[in-house]
């Protein structure tokens, strides 16, 4: 019953999201407008709350979370070369099938999804696991970006590094700032936290509303058993990646409970809508990549109860 209400609890400000979508109650500028303001202005004040109250054990778990992200986006990328290029014989097909795989929703559906299976503790332990997302995503997809297309070149491309800035800046300088008073004990007025506690309140529920604002269902019915594999690879073959990122992580790290939960549940986290990124550097087929967005989303709310309940059995 505990995970039934849950996946309501998840499902209501999608849904509702998408019902503003379909009666047209906000253009699409404005819809950009709502979810630039969640990403920029009350993203920070949850990162800030949940961080400056950590405790000292969370904070330990930063550099496993930081690594577990890299290498399992290192395994969705390798992953996602290698059946790219059996998955169709169409290079926008195949780059399209890579680009969607490779990275996953870690940093808006997850944060959304990690607070409501568990709570500030896993919030704070997904922020840590997205920190360095941007240089991450950047990095591997230009990696990426070389082996499916090794004719091309970044090489002058002084916008990367403004992406990087726009994009990381505001999660990893709002993380630092509350870490940093954190440790150092300082005290908040009372009126100030007030204030962070408003803004943070309705930043999760925001962030599953403008999901559901930014559902498109544009694909081509041939192209279906693509979206479906690229889907499942996410979805479902993603758990695999995450128990074996899981397990090196381990090796190397002290992993706490709930970050080892917390790397499973993000390794099932459905394509990143940023994925389009590409685009502007390698020919990718626009309708397969928003079909695969909107498809691993939609299917990823019915496997991630079933990934919880099969996790919660583990620990």
């Amino acid at each position: 019953m505990n995970i039934i209400l849950i996946v309501i609890a998840i499902m209501l400000p999608i849904a509702f999201g998408y019902i503003f979508r379909i009666l047209g109650v906000f253009k699409e500028d404005e819809i950009n407008t709502l979810r630039k303001f969640v990403v920029k202005v009350s993203v920070p004040f949850i990162i800030f709350k949940n961080l400056f109250k950590a405790n000292m054990e969370s904070l330990t778990q930063i550099y496993p979370a930081m690594f577990s992200l890299i290498l399992l986006t290192l395994l969705f990328a390798i992953t996602a070369y290698i059946i790219s290029n059996y998955i169709s014989k169409k290079k926008k097909e195949q780059n399209s099938y890579a680009f969607t795989t490779f990275a996953g929703n870690y940093g808006y559906l997850g944060w959304g999804v990690l607070y409501y299976l568990y709570g500030d503790p896993g919030f704070t332990r997904s922020v840590f696991f997205t920190l360095i997302f941007w240089p991450a995503f950047l990095t591997i997809g230009f990696v990426l970006l070389y082996f499916r297309n090794k004719k091309h070149s970044t090489k002058g491309n002084h916008k990367l590094l403004i992406i990087l800035i726009k994009n990381a800046s505001i999660p990893i300088i709002s993380a630092i700032l509350a870490i940093s008073m954190n440790l150092i004990n300082i005290t908040i007025p009372e009126l100030v936290w007030d204030f962070i506690i408003k803004f943070a309140g309705f930043t999760i529920p925001m962030i599953l509303f403008t999901i559901g604002l930014n559902f498109k269902f544009r694909m081509k019915r041939s192209q279906l058993s693509i979206i479906i594999s690229a889907t499942a690879h996410r979805i479902l073959f993603g758990f695999i990646l995450g128990i074996l990122t899981c397990f090196v992580t381990r090796l190397i790290f002290p992993v706490d409970i709930i970050m080892q939960k917390v790397i499973l549940v993000e390794s099932v986290m459905p394509t990143a809508a940023m994925s389009p990124f590409f685009e502007e550097y390698i020919d990718m087929d626009k309708k397969l990549v928003s079909g695969v967005i909107a498809f691993s989303t939609i299917f990823s709310l019915i496997t991630i109860p079933f990934w919880f309940y099969i996790i919660e059995m583990i620990f």
